[in-house]
């Protein structure tokens, strides 16, 4: 993993790097460009999670877009246009149990398939997202296999 890491990290121009650690530069907000690749917002408040998802995403044909908190995404939705939210559910301000409520209440976000990524594996915790309306939810750490296997099947529905 660590080899990927840091074979991603030179390649990555939005990284910059003080003291040795990865630190994602922060992006204004712009309206959507025409593109064909699909689009995905991770929302997930660790800096080095969020890099490598992001830049995995981008590795497989993605383009993606990243928040640190659940409002942070609520903001982004409507610019970004995410076909689908890899959401983490404990997070700072507003985590992602209540930010996927509130995307699933609202008609315009509804139809966007979230995947909860959660280090809470217990029956409770995964039944919470599925009661949120999460279309499913992966343990962490996240099997790559799995997560390419779900934006498959929910971006050629």
């Amino acid at each position: 993993m660590l080899d990927i890491f840091v074979l991603l990290m030179d390649s990555d121009p939005m990284i910059k790097q003080q003291d040795e650690r990865p630190q994602i530069m922060s992006r204004p907000a712009r309206p959507p460009v025409p593109s064909s690749r699909p689009r995905i917002l991770i929302v997930e408040d660790d800096a080095n999670t969020r890099w490598v998802l992001c830049t995995l995403m981008r590795r497989f044909g993605y383009d993606c877009e990243v928040a640190s908190n659940g409002l942070e995404a609520l903001d982004l939705v409507p610019s970004f246009e995410p076909q689908v939210i890899l959401m983490d559910l404990m997070m700072p301000i507003l985590d992602g149990l209540e930010t996927t409520r509130r995307l699933k209440a609202d008609s315009k976000t509804r139809a966007i398939p979230v995947l909860a990524l959660t280090g809470n594996v217990t029956l409770h915790g995964m039944s919470s997202a599925q009661l949120a309306g999460c279309n499913d939810c992966f343990p962490k750490p996240i099997v790559l296999e799995n997560l390419l296997s779900f934006l498959r099947r929910h971006l050629e529905a």
